[in-house]
């Protein structure tokens, strides 16, 4: 799993890389990712994916590849284990 980090975000960075994800900051990686970790507010005045290589790749349409979409996880009021049940679970709660 590729994940996708906004800068600022630095201890939980290292602390993902040590449980063994493979973790960028937005700016470094401009390929597809499975999930973006983010802590701000994502809204359009905020942030134009436009200007994130990570999010910009992440969000073409890439022929001959199955896209499940990128995965937003809001970091704030989370723990480590709460964020690796999302990223594992691909969701932020049971359905049932």
């Amino acid at each position: 799993m590729i994940i996708g980090i906004q800068r600022g975000l630095d201890g939980l960075k290292k602390k993902l890389e040590e449980k063994g994800y493979q973790v960028y900051f937005e700016d470094e990686y401009p390929y597809a990712i499975d999930a973006f970790i983010f802590n701000k507010s994502l809204t359009l005045p905020d942030m134009d994916y436009h200007d994130s290589p990570v999010l910009t790749a992440s969000l073409e349409k890439i022929p001959c590849q199955s896209n499940k979409g990128v995965l937003l996880i809001c970091s704030k009021n989370k723990s480590l284990e709460e964020i690796e049940e999302i990223l594992n679970n691909r969701v932020y709660s049971p359905l049932f």
